[in-house]
């Protein structure tokens, strides 16, 4: 009885096993055949999307976080994009009127970098005529003698305007850098010829002899003072090289100014003087090692006086 009971025991465990071992087969089988649809399901991109061939932008640019176009253009070699610009304004101000809401239409640039080029030169040259104003009232002492020396200023630009105009040549950043540069260089004339006849006015001698005896006797330092500079420029005026090239329109600005300035000097600043400064100059201490200026022109005007006398 033992071994029968034994015996059904086993039986039962082997009938145990193959409903395990065959339940675990169809959950393989399932498993695999699941898989097996699985990968042979293939999803395609037209169950999901609409494909159009078509062009779109190589590049999205974005300026104040708005999306922009540039279309570029260049001017012809003998024409000015200031001015073009100019003229194209009030077409392009007549087609952003028919745009809808939201687009518009600017001119950018060149031309919008000269115009902020040309409220900053602008500004410094109001800044650098101030300083230069302020140095000079502390060397002469006085607020009118600078005022006189200034006049040399409007002089100055003129002449560097007709060196580019002669020359053919349009305004660019390096001539107006150019102008600045001549505002602090053409003002040394003035300054010589103002402070000489100051000086012999103190030491005695009338506005018109005085003005007389500066224009004869201090020709010569001015005329050399002015050429060293102009001649130092011939180099950027008249090379070939790519240095020369850049810096040509500067050079034809301070050294055309600095002719027309030194020029008109003899004969402008001489007037001016006349007219605003009758009032005799308050005597300026200069120190003890500078030589007395007015004996020698006294010398020279006396010379003048008994070559006259002679003549008679």
């Amino acid at each position: 009885s033992s071994m029968g009971a034994v015996s059904s025991s086993s039986d039962a465990n082997s009938s145990m096993g193959a409903v395990s071992s065959s339940s675990e087969k169809d959950s393989a089988n399932t498993s695999s055949s699941s898989a097996a649809e699985e990968e042979e399901t293939v999803h395609h991109l037209r169950d999901f999307a609409h494909l159009e061939e078509t062009t779109s932008l190589s590049s999205i640019a974005r300026s104040n976080q708005s999306r922009y176009l540039t279309v570029s253009a260049k001017a012809k070699p003998d024409q000015n994009a200031t001015l073009l610009s100019r003229e194209l304004s009030p077409q392009i101000e007549a087609y952003n009127n028919t745009l809808p809401g939201g687009y518009s239409v600017e001119v950018t640039g060149s031309t919008s970098q000269i115009s902020d080029m040309l409220i900053q030169m602008v500004e410094m040259a109001l800044l650098g005529l101030l300083f230069i104003y302020m140095i000079m009232v502390a060397q002469f002492q006085s607020l009118l003698s600078p005022f006189i020396v200034l006049f040399t200023i409007p002089l100055a630009f003129t002449g560097g305007m007709l060196a580019l105009v002669f020359a053919g040549q349009q305004l660019s950043m390096l001539s107006m850098i150019g102008f600045v540069v001549l505002m602090g260089t053409v003002v040394n004339n003035g300054i010589v010829f103002v402070d000489y006849a100051n000086q012999l006015r103190i030491g005695g001698l009338e506005r018109h002899d005085a003005l007389v005896a500066t224009g004869k006797t201090r020709m010569r330092p001015i005329l050399m003072t002015a050429l060293t500079t102009i001649l130092s420029l011939f180099q950027l005026i008249f090379g070939t090289g790519m240095a020369s090239q850049l810096g040509n329109g500067m050079a034809l600005v301070i050294a055309g100014g600095l002719l027309y300035a030194t020029l008109m000097t003899l004969y402008i600043v001489p007037v001016i003087y006349d007219i605003f400064f009758r009032r005799k100059p308050l005597m300026i201490d200069v120190g003890d090692d500078i030589d007395d200026a007015p004996d020698d022109a006294a010398e020279y005007l006396a010379g003048l006086k008994k070559k006259s006398g002679e003549t008679d």
